[in-house]
């Protein structure tokens, strides 16, 4: 026997040896039996080593102790002549054991221990419940617990074991896939045991299920890319309004120390107008603890200044991390200068279409009325130019119309298109062309579809233009327009084809810009430009053909209600 044998035992070599102390003697009597059971169970001819399960001895002075015994039976002839073996001391590990025994009652964790020889693994009760292991508890071998282990984990996991087995420390989280086949996530601290020549003989490690924690971490991890990504506050306010954390992003953006804000009431950085607003969202995210709310406030700045604030409020009250609402926050100072700016113009653009449909186009149609009135009293060379007059005086009224048209669209709120019948919308302009052009044919080829397009109550506008356009910029004597529709599984198309002078290839493009003209024109361009910005509202396309033999067609296509 070894010297140290008396370090471990209490007995010397020689007193074991010479037989004053049997072995079975010094074994605790609960497992006296089953280490001799063991024994001579392992004493058959062919077994030439063996380990015992930790048993305890007991020590001179009365003390209990647990020990590992691995032993090598020596074979001679048949019989044993001898036996090598060795002990190690693992009263310590066994006391963790137990202690990780009453643990796992108190922090839900399991313990395993490894016999490192053998390749054994046992696996505590909880630890079985937390993998939802089948099978009955007791000794599995390393490959069954790396089964368990996430396949994109393994090779780490295995290169910490190795690690560790050279005397690196073991605390490792990784994932594992259950039985049931969820992913959950896993910390596992282990400590060894190694024998004289400090090579590794046992390891006792505990388990602890973090997954809720590596969720919670995910979560931050979120909340952090966002403000890191858009330049937000995190902020964590109790019911009240008192910060309780505030994201470090805080002094870039307002200019504070975040340690600064900590224990402060958010509500004294704001103006009392919008206060109202933040109170009205909290009392709402406790209410339905579920739901979050946004708001925009004012809040003042480090320097003094006020700044506009988005503010998104969730309830995390019942979060053991959070503990409070959550509200993630954006400087919107620039947006809504933005949008200030947009309604000033909106509301002068307002007052400019007043005045030019209105005044405008009531002094206009004065002239027309006095220009009627003069017709009986000019004569000869005096006619031409008159009719000049009333001629330049009915299409400033249209264009007065076009421009109030185009203010209107650019004032109206984008929304949806819904279904407008196109038979009486496009019938009503063709009329109405008809009445103010009396010198020019305005015709239809075949029957117009009775059905409904998507559009708004600015459709009669895209054919009132494009109508009139094929009128006015027409070089013949005798203006010639055909209206025609044909209808197809989800569109209409309508063609409006002239006799004009047709437009150029290289303009087609082109002619629907906003001021762009036709060739030799003397008209603003608008009409065009609000009949393309009417048509991509409804979803539509417009474009212009070469009308066969001469002149244009243009072509409008609506989507159809499905």
């Amino acid at each position: 026997m070894s010297e140290n044998v008396e370090e471990v035992l209490g007995y010397t070599a020689d007193e074991l040896q010479s037989g004053a102390v049997q072995f079975s003697e010094i074994i605790h009597e609960e497992d006296r039996e089953r280490v001799m059971q063991e024994i001579a169970d392992n004493s058959t001819e062919g077994t030439e080593q063996f380990s015992h399960e930790p048993y305890r001895i007991v020590t001179p002075d009365g003390a209990v102790r647990w020990v590992l015994d691995h032993t090598r039976n020596i074979w001679k002839d048949g019989e044993i002549i001898n036996r090598l073996g060795y002990l190690v001391d693992i009263t310590e590990h066994r006391q963790n054991e137990i202690y990780l025994q009453n643990a796992q009652k108190v922090a839900d964790i399991g313990w395993w221990r490894k016999e490192i020889p053998s390749d054994e693994i046992y696996w505590s009760e909880h630890v079985y419940d937390m993998w939802e292991a089948d099978g009955e508890i007791g000794y599995l071998d390393h490959e069954r617990f790396l089964d368990f282990i996430h396949p994109e984990d393994t090779d780490r996991v295995d290169q910490a074991w190795q690690a560790a087995l050279d005397g690196e420390p073991y605390d490792i989280e990784h994932r594992i896939v259950t039985g049931d086949g969820e992913v959950k996530w896993m910390r596992e601290v282990a400590e060894f045991t190694r024998d004289e020549t400090d090579d590794p003989i046992e390891a006792v490690g505990i388990v602890q299920d973090i997954t809720e924690r590596k969720e919670r971490e995910r979560e931050l991890e979120y909340y952090e890319r966002v403000i890191n990504t858009f330049g937000d506050i995190a902020t964590v306010i109790d019911s009240e309004g008192e910060i309780t954390y505030v994201s470090p992003s805080v002094e870039r953006v307002l200019g504070y120390d975040p340690e600064d804000l900590v224990g402060q009431n958010g509500f004294e950085y704001q103006p009392s107008e919008t206060v109202k607003a933040v109170e009205e969202a909290i009392e709402y995210v406790i209410e339905y603890p579920d739901e979050s709310q946004t708001v925009q406030t004012k809040f003042r700045r480090a320097d003094g200044s006020w700044c506009w604030i988005e503010a998104t409020i969730q309830n995390q009250l019942e979060d053991d991390l959070i503990e409070g609402l959550l509200v993630n926050s954006r400087d919107i100072t620039e947006r809504k200068e933005y949008e200030q700016t947009l309604e000033e113009q909106r509301d002068n653009l307002e007052i400019l279409n007043q005045i030019v449909r209105h005044d405008v186009r009531n002094q206009l149609q004065l002239v027309l009325a006095y220009g009627d009135m003069l017709e009986d009293y000019v004569e000869d060379d005096g006619e031409e130019y008159l009719r000049h007059v009333l001629k330049a005086g009915r299409e400033a009224v249209g264009i007065t119309q076009t421009a109030g048209e185009i203010t209107e669209a650019m004032l109206s709120s984008e929304t949806d298109p819904t279904p407008v019948n196109l038979r009486p919308v496009l019938e009503a302009q063709i009329e109405h062309v008809r009445e103010n052009h009396e010198r020019a044919v305005v015709s239809t080829e075949g029957s117009l579809p009775d059905v409904a397009v998507l559009a708004d109550d600015m459709l009669e506008s895209v054919f009132r233009n494009l109508l009139n356009n094929a009128i006015v910029h027409n070089d013949k004597e005798l203006p010639e327009v055909t209206v025609s529709a044909t209808t197809h599984e989800e569109v209409i198309r309508v063609r409006i084809a002239d006799n004009g002078p047709g437009i150029p290839d290289q303009q087609k493009d082109q002619i629907f810009n906003q001021g762009e003209k036709g060739l030799d024109s003397e008209g603003t361009g608008i009409g065009l430009y609000l009949v393309q910005t009417l048509v991509d509202r409804y979803g539509g396309a417009v474009w212009v053909e070469d009308n066969d033999p001469e002149g244009s067609v243009f072509i409008v296509e609506l989507r159809r209600e499905q």
